[in-house]
């Protein structure tokens, strides 16, 4: 097996953001001819003007294998990045791209089937439609008149592979813990950094 490598769950959300925003036509507003597109983005259908609510829609779909894949600690901490930042990395000054994936997810959770693997990937699209029911029944959590219809063309993509891929390929890194600083036998009253005697005195 080839070694993986490792990468942060921060930077791992932010790739992801970004791949997912290329689908969802953001990628049109910054490409220029000839400019490389993401593997993601070379694999799926784009969308030729940006729509956020297809943006959730992606999101949503991708990102409910995380929990599969990934040990709790670590699939909590990239979920909390990816909802803390999906909406800034399409340039949005408010949450109502991450309230819809968060809802979509939700629901999901309360089918109580996909974070279970009790739904083969290839289904996983049809299941999150079910529960996200119809035009009107989802209306009163729709941030807009387009979004349900939105949400369900990016569902119709096919089975979710980019967490997968990752997976193959890549590791989290473990959080970086802080150092504490303890004073260093080799301190002495003439150092001009701090003596034992001062940060013996400083609170813990």
């Amino acid at each position: 097996m080839a070694k993986k490598t490792f990468i942060t769950p921060k930077d791992a959300a932010a790739w992801f953001l970004k791949d997912m925003a290329q689908v969802s036509g953001y990628v049109v507003k910054a490409w220029t001819p000839g400019e490389p597109l993401s593997a993601y983005a070379t694999y799926r259908p784009l969308l030729t003007a940006p729509d956020p609510w297809y943006f959730a829609g992606v999101v949503a779909l991708e990102a409910c294998k995380i929990c599969d894949l990934f040990p709790p600690e670590q699939a909590n901490e990239v979920l909390r990045e990816v909802f803390a930042t999906m909406d800034a990395a399409i340039d949005r000054d408010n949450d109502d791209a991450s309230s819809l994936a968060f809802l979509i997810m939700g629901r999901l959770g309360m089918g109580a089937l996909i974070l279970h693997r009790k739904v083969p990937d290839n289904l996983l699209a049809k299941v999150m439609m079910i529960l996200l029911g119809s035009a009107s029944a989802a209306a009163p959590h729709m941030p807009a008149d387009t979004a349900h219809e939105q949400i369900r063309a990016a569902l119709k993509i096919g089975r979710p592979v980019w967490w997968m891929m990752f997976h193959r390929r890549y590791e989290f890194k473990d959080r970086a813990q802080t150092p504490r600083l303890v004073p260093s036998v080799y301190t002495t009253p003439t150092d001009e950094t701090l003596d034992t005697a001062s940060l013996n005195a400083m609170p813990l």
